[in-house]
């Protein structure tokens, strides 16, 4: 019958049954701990920035894009996407990296790289390597140099104010307080995809919660100045292509707009132009208005030449039955018929004549009385009469030449305004065509000018449509992004315990399943030596 094990051996078999998960659980959060003591903090800087949309968007599209699975269908999308996208295209990480000097690491990380070595980039070409400098007497450094491509002759030291080449790369170390308390200056030059690597996963941009139109831009980085510096280099270079990009199209656009609106200023300049001088050549103001006045001066003259025409008739008849009746001019008395004449008997020297007709042949029937024929004032009073019968026949027959020439006038002016009158059709259309072509230039001219206020309006609000909330700024000294001492420690101790209650559940499944530990081998080599 085999002996119990004694109290001893059981004691130190639990002992060692515990000792494998305690040590892997304290190994496991010592690992921890000294990855979290050890690594190099790093430092996070953050921008935010407005970006309204260039197309407008309706919150109802806003809503949609915080449901799952919208953006698989194609929905709720817009311009803030795409913005995100140039954010984090290659162009803008590139222009970034190279003017930046991204590629450029130095070390010790606490201290900005700025107050260190200024870095200016000469060309593209690539550098990797490594470049130690070590403090010497008299403030100066000596250089060592590993892996360094291309390979460049590096002087044995250097001091504040020189310059390293290497590659499209100029070194030059600043004469500083900050280069005064290192002992060692550490350069490492990355490769360019290399930079952008590291560039990539240390930047973060992410819009922000509830369909808002922030974007939040993050970088994290060991030095604080250069992740402040990153964050703001990114904003301006996101800035400046956005605004370039846009105001190109827009003075594009700005351009060809003032081109039309003086093409349109000039050709309506033109036809006011053509419109004044054809009013003016026409002597024309409003043509139906004009036509309408013309026709009825030549409807007033039409009734005065015809009514000139009929008195002229009546007269030239009534001469002529005058001339009959006179036998030739040897009856004068005949003549006196003229002042019957509707015309003559109104003008009053047809009137004075015949009253004076009246007096001297009253005159001479009083003398007639007294004496006889032949006497010399009875024959001069009848002379006198005749005389003035014969001069009454003189006026008839000079009104009938001016009533002739007053016809003939009258006539012409009636053909004269006829044949203008024809040309008031083609002058009416040739008039409404200039003042249609003037009314249109005009319209064409004030859209095209609306339009051209909107565009100049529009190009000087463009810089409002993309806003800087907050700008980056330089993280303190005791606020790492990373490491974070406290939940780093805590995750390990939650590690290590972890790892520990897997070995202790780990040894008893082995002991469940029938493999015998070292312990159990140990405790039967003890019991069968026992007496």
């Amino acid at each position: 019958m085999p002996a119990e094990p004694t109290p001893l051996v059981i004691t130190r078999a639990r002992g060692r049954s515990l000792w494998l998960p305690v040590l892997a659980g304290s190994g496991v959060f010592a690992a921890v701990a000294a990855w979290t003591l050890l690594a190099t903090p790093r430092y996070r800087s953050t921008a935010l920035l407005r970006i309204e949309s260039a197309s407008g968007s309706t919150p109802f599209l806003d809503e949609l894009k915080s449901v799952p699975g919208v953006e698989l269908m194609g929905l709720g999308r817009d311009d803030l996407e795409t913005e995100i996208g140039v954010l984090k295209s290659r162009r803008l990480a590139d222009a970034v990296i190279d003017s930046l000097a991204y590629m450029v690491r130095v070390e010790p990380a606490a201290v900005p790289r700025a107050s260190l070595v200024e870095v200016i980039r000469h060309d593209t070409t690539d550098a990797s390597g490594r470049i130690t400098l070590t403090r010497r007497e008299r403030g100066r450094f000596s250089v060592a140099a590993s892996k360094l491509q291309p390979a460049a002759a590096l002087p044995s030291t250097v001091a504040a104010g020189d310059t390293l080449r290497i590659g499209g790369l100029r070194l030059r170390l600043i004469a500083s307080a900050a280069l005064d308390t290192v002992e060692t200056v550490t350069i490492t030059l990355l490769r360019q995809f290399k930079a952008a690597e590291r560039f990539e996963s240390r930047m973060e941009i992410r819009t922000q919660e509830g369909g808002s139109r922030l974007v939040q831009i993050a970088f994290e980085d060991a030095d604080r100045v250069l992740a402040a510096t990153v964050v703001e280099r990114l904003v301006a270079e996101y800035l400046r292509y956005t605004l370039d990009n846009s105001g190109r199209d827009d003075l594009r656009r700005l351009s060809e707009l003032r081109r039309e609106v003086e093409g349109f200023a000039q050709r309506l300049a033109a036809a006011e132009q053509a419109l004044r001088r054809f009013k003016e050549s026409r002597q024309l103001v409003i043509p139906d208005e004009q036509a309408s006045a013309q026709l009825k001066r030549i409807a007033a003259l039409r009734t005065g030449l015809d009514e000139l025409e009929v008195e002229r008739t009546a007269l030239a008849r009534m001469l002529a039955l005058i001339e009959t009746r006179s036998s030739g001019g040897r009856d004068p008395l005949a003549y006196r018929q003229l002042a019957t004449f509707p015309s003559l008997i109104a003008n009053r020297a047809i009137q004075d004549y015949l009253m004076t007709l009246v007096g001297l042949e009253n005159k001479r029937s009083e003398i007639d009385m007294r004496r006889t024929g032949e006497n010399d004032e009875v024959r001069q009073l009848t002379e006198r009469i005749g005389e003035l019968e014969q001069q009454l026949m003189r006026v008839g027959t000079q009104y009938l030449e001016s009533l002739d020439q007053q016809i003939g006038v009258a006539t012409t002016s009636v053909k004269s305004m006829s044949g203008d009158l024809a040309t008031f059709p083609q002058q009416e259309m040739e008039f409404v065509r200039l003042v249609r072509d003037r009314t249109v230039l005009t319209e064409g001219y004030v859209v095209l000018q609306r339009q051209l206020k909107q565009l100049e309006l529009q190009t000087a609000m463009r810089s409002d449509r993309i806003r800087v909330v907050d700008a980056p700024r330089v993280a303190d000294a005791d606020d790492a992004a990373y490491p974070r001492i406290a939940v780093q420690l805590l995750l390990g101790a939650i590690l290590g315990t972890a790892v520990g209650l897997l070995a202790v559940f780990g040894r008893l499944l082995v002991s469940s399943s029938g493999i015998q530990p070292a312990t159990s081998a140990t405790q039967k080599v003890g019991s069968a030596s026992a007496p």
